[in-house]
């Protein structure tokens, strides 16, 4: 079969297919073009098509191809370790403008290692330290950081020794009656990293409660949040006694990240 062929089978959507293509015979895609009527070789298009199964099956794109893009960087990704979404990049952003230089920056909930990989190139002066409970993720997280960031296994900030001068977190927000709506793709990633209780903030309050005791006097919490969670976060920052409550949109307009700054002594 040639490359034209397997495209016109429309197994999957064109672009699909081409980035398994070029997965797995190491090929670029203006290569493939240029050269349309070439026969795939045997094993590669057995490979090709398995993952073309899969994919319809439901498996993210990301898992077939073991890798994914965050803040322009290739991070390994695969199954057990949730996807990094454009969106999150907004939480990076609010974090890249309030961390003083030199300071010390967690990362809770760290999964691929993706928000701690963008901070670690724009910032290397930074003390970057990230936070997960499931080793499966932990080992994406060390494999991306290569060493820029300590990773420490734990729930939340237990593991923290120091006080941090920003914590930030994309914790898991998803609705529990919400889950079963989600894309299939999207299921198919480790529900831990997506369902957080009846209203999706369960864990978003635990962090807001423990926070303070590991944070400076002056430092942030950051957090990464769903469409419509806005109130009930900002809310949530404003009872703990955190001060300088912010809201930002992503690029799409959707309230993404909520934060605040701890003004005195952990109590």
């Amino acid at each position: 079969m040639t490359f034209r062929e397997l495209l016109n089978a429309r197994e999957l959507p064109p672009r699909e297919t081409l980035i398994l293509l070029t997965h797995h015979l190491g090929m670029d895609q203006a290569e493939i073009y240029r050269d349309l009527d070439r026969q795939i070789p045997a094993a590669e298009l057995r490979r090709v098509r398995r993952d073309a199964e899969r994919r319809r099956a439901g498996w993210p794109l990301q898992y077939l191809t073991g890798r994914a893009w965050f803040w322009s960087l290739p991070l390994e990704v695969g199954r057990g370790v949730l996807v990094p979404r454009p969106e999150t990049e907004t939480l990076v952003e609010a974090a890249l403008r309030r961390a003083p230089a030199g300071g010390y920056l967690a990362d809770v909930g760290t999964g691929s290692g993706a928000i701690l990989a963008a901070i670690s190139v724009e910032r290397p002066d930074l003390r970057l330290i990230g936070v997960e409970k499931s080793p499966v993720a932990m080992r994406y997280a060390e494999r991306n950081l290569e060493g820029r960031a300590d990773v420490l296994l734990g729930d939340l900030c237990t593991p923290l020794a120091e006080p941090q001068d920003v914590i930030v977190a994309n914790l898991p927000y998803v609705r529990l009656d919400e889950y079963p709506r989600l894309p299939e793709d999207v299921r198919h990633e480790p529900r831990m990293a997506l369902v957080s209780g009846a209203d999706g903030l369960a864990l978003i309050r635990r962090l807001v409660r423990q926070a303070p005791s590991h944070l400076k006097v002056g430092g942030w919490l950051l957090l990464e949040i769903g469409a419509g969670q806005g109130d009930a976060v900002a809310e949530s920052l404003r009872r703990r006694g955190f001060a300088d409550i912010f809201r930002q949109e992503d690029l799409g307009g959707i309230e993404r990240v909520v934060g605040g700054r701890w003004p005195c002594a952990p109590n």
